[in-house]
């Protein structure tokens, strides 16, 4: 009877510490296996890779590797929490509005080079000067360089204004 108990209360440790090593993902649970194999995969491992990387697999032939991580990937959770991690690195990839200012004026300034390929050979150039143009055009636009300034006496009326413009035209 007290060996019960003691198992019982053994068993209720031993899922309370599982719970707090697996890696929570939206209303799922990852193992920290999963989470790694999934890591890996992220990061342009082969599932076949990811897979021995993670979990024991140095006995298993490559087609049971390959049998078992393409089963682990296509589980729900493990997809989910692919799915999640790729849209953070897509995230990562578009480029803020200060890096495209900093791009652009490297492409003035001729830092950046343009790779063509001629006589089956590729060799760098400067930018042309219509694309240097083009750069500083659109980093004009971007710093607000064009903005359009509208003077003038705000003390008047809509009426009184439309009443001058109209007394001064003449037809």
């Amino acid at each position: 009877m007290i060996t019960n108990i003691v198992r019982t209360i053994l068993r209720k440790k031993e899922k309370r510490k599982r719970r707090k090593t697996n890696e929570k993902v939206g209303d799922c649970m990852l193992t920290p296996k999963q989470e790694k194999f999934i890591q890996n995969i992220v990061s342009g491992m082969s599932q076949r890779e990811a897979y021995k990387n993670s979990y024991n697999a140095k006995n298993m032939a490559d087609d049971t590797i390959d049998n078992k991580a393409c089963k682990l990937f296509n589980s729900d959770k493990i997809r989910a929490r692919y799915q999640e991690l790729m849209k953070r690195l897509e995230n990562k990839a578009i480029m803020t509005a200060e890096e495209r200012m900093i791009w652009l004026t490297k492409v003035i300034n001729c830092d950046v080079k343009v790779k063509q390929e001629y006589d089956n050979e590729i060799k760098e150039y400067d930018p042309y000067m219509s694309d240097r143009l083009k750069a500083l055009d659109m980093l004009n636009k971007m710093d607000g360089q064009y903005t359009t300034k509208i003077e003038g006496n705000l003390g008047i009326t809509y009426e009184e204004a439309l009443k001058q413009v109209s007394s001064k035209d003449e037809y």
